[in-house]
């Protein structure tokens, strides 16, 4: 999913996906087949880059243990709006029937910032990720785990609630405290 995005953004000159065909907004499988054969060459390109990545990943990690180091990896709590993660899983967001945001994440106002912080994330439908078990979570945890030795879990706070503000909002005023995953997730 994530070289097929990267290729279909680059043909549609870094146009949010959002901006794509309706066909790709909605994962239209004959849509994707196209897509797949059509940009075979470009999927291939990044395919590589990453097989490239990773392996120098894995040296970089070897390279560390061998002298004592271990390695520590930084996961945001949230994902880019214009991500791979958002629309090959437009199930796992709060997104409308157009797969946009219903809500986006931030902060509430506080003694900073009296209108708050209005991040534009996405946020997570939790009863989704929960009935599958988290995996989607659970696999991004791994994934980062195979480069290095602990995560960071960026915005912990969002394991326990996150900010959700209406899309659209001009400020995080309008927001509200709703529950994430809490335990269960680190159960899971």
């Amino acid at each position: 999913d994530y070289a097929l995005f990267r290729a279909l953004k680059e043909k549609h000159q870094g146009a949010s996906y959002l901006e794509w065909p309706a066909e790709l907004i909605q994962r239209s499988p004959n849509a994707l087949v196209e897509a797949r054969r059509e940009l075979a060459n470009q999927i291939d390109q990044v395919r590589f880059a990453q097989f490239l990545l990773f392996r120098q990943a894995d040296q970089l990690k070897q390279h560390a243990h061998a002298r004592g180091v271990s390695l520590i990896g930084d996961l945001p709590f949230f994902v880019s709006p214009d991500s791979s993660d958002v629309w090959a899983n437009p199930e796992l967001f709060l997104l409308d029937e157009q797969h946009r945001p219903r809500f986006v994440a931030g902060v509430p106002p506080d003694y900073f910032s009296a209108q708050g912080q209005l991040w534009g994330n996405p946020v997570y439908n939790w009863d989704a990720l929960r009935s599958t078990g988290y995996r989607w979570c659970i696999d991004r945890l791994r994934a980062l785990l195979a480069h290095v030795d602990v995560i960071r879990l960026d915005h912990f706070r969002g394991f326990a609630a996150a900010w959700h503000i209406p899309a659209g909002a001009p400020t995080a005023q309008s927001g509200q405290w709703m529950a994430g995953p809490g335990a269960s997730f680190f159960q899971a």
